[in-house]
């Protein structure tokens, strides 16, 4: 009866396509010699490394200990799953739970930032990098050739961006090449009342309604101009109108729907007027101009 070293030799070889003589003559042994093998007889132990070597495989393979394999989907599902759970291993339900996993994946970003970098020991430079400056407004930069990616590392405000340099650059015609309504959207947000109306905005819940005397009410904003606001908001899809009835009419009540969006928009906002001066790593290997179209040169409607 064929042992496991035959049975696993003899599969082995068939999976990689390799017959019996070819085997042998890369051992040094006769086809013949191969065939016991698979039969039941071992060869001796100073062949298995020629043997493993040939076919690709680590010794172990050959008795039947095969190291489980984890894919990087694997090992990231499997960090997140453990990440949820607290030291004991109960799992933590609701916002803790999320928190704790939102950390993970913002840990498993900086891990791939020093990756990306090429550092040896990636886990403990990463760790060593956000723990250094956790209290410090410091930032990991890596700007090159296929694009750039940026991470913010103290607790007041954590953020990890990846944008991969486009073909076509960034400005092309499907990404950030100017157009007016973008002037038009700066102009607008540049308007007194207007950011405040959007902060004030987002510290609502989401599904709460709101109307002019709303902005009137809470943020003492004249109703003409509370009025010219919405009508901006809505013109640039920050809220979605709707209509309440009460009586006999029919009353225009208005939803934020910015969401996070606000967050991003005002995170880089800040990293503006306040460029960052602290870094825990810096990379800077581009010379290649960010935008290469020039698209601001171009006259409206062409």
């Amino acid at each position: 009866m064929a042992n496991e070293f035959s049975e696993n030799l003899k599969r082995i070889r068939k999976e990689k396509g390799v017959t019996q003589e070819q085997l042998g003559d890369a051992v040094g042994v006769s086809a013949q010699a191969v065939s016991k093998w698979e039969q039941g007889s071992f060869p001796d132990a100073s062949l298995l490394p020629v043997v493993a070597d040939y076919l690709g495989i680590r010794i172990d393979e050959l008795f039947g200990r095969r190291e489980e394999y984890f894919s990087l989907e694997q090992f990231i599902v499997q960090e997140l799953n453990a990440a949820e759970h607290d030291e004991e291993g109960n799992l933590l339900y609701g916002a803790e739970g999320e928190k704790r996993r939102m950390q993970c994946v913002w840990r498993l970003c900086h891990i791939l930032a020093c990756a990306y970098m090429r550092c040896s020991n990636v886990r403990e430079f990463s760790e060593m990098s956000i723990e250094g400056n956790l209290w410090g407004n410091a930032f990991t930069q890596i700007v090159d050739e296929g694009g750039f990616l940026q991470a913010k590392l103290n607790k007041s405000l954590q953020y990890f961006l990846i944008m991969p340099q486009p073909e076509e650059g960034y400005d092309n015609p499907d990404a950030l090449a100017f157009c007016e309504d973008m002037e038009e959207l700066f102009r607008f947000l540049g308007q007194p009342n207007v950011l405040r109306v959007l902060i004030f905005l987002a510290q609502q819940d989401q599904s709460i309604f709101f109307d002019y005397n709303t902005l009137k009410e809470e943020l003492l904003i004249d109703p003409a101009d509370a009025e010219k606001i919405v009508e901006g908001l809505l013109r640039f899809r920050l809220v979605v109108r709707a209509e309440l009835k009460r009586g006999g009419e029919n009353e225009l009540i208005y939803q934020y729907r910015l969401d996070c969006n606000l967050i991003s928009f005002l995170t880089f906002t800040h990293m503006l007027i306040n460029p960052p001066h602290n870094f825990s790593v810096r990379i800077q290997n581009r010379k290649t101009p960010y935008f290469q179209h020039s698209t601001y040169k171009k006259p409206a409607g062409m």
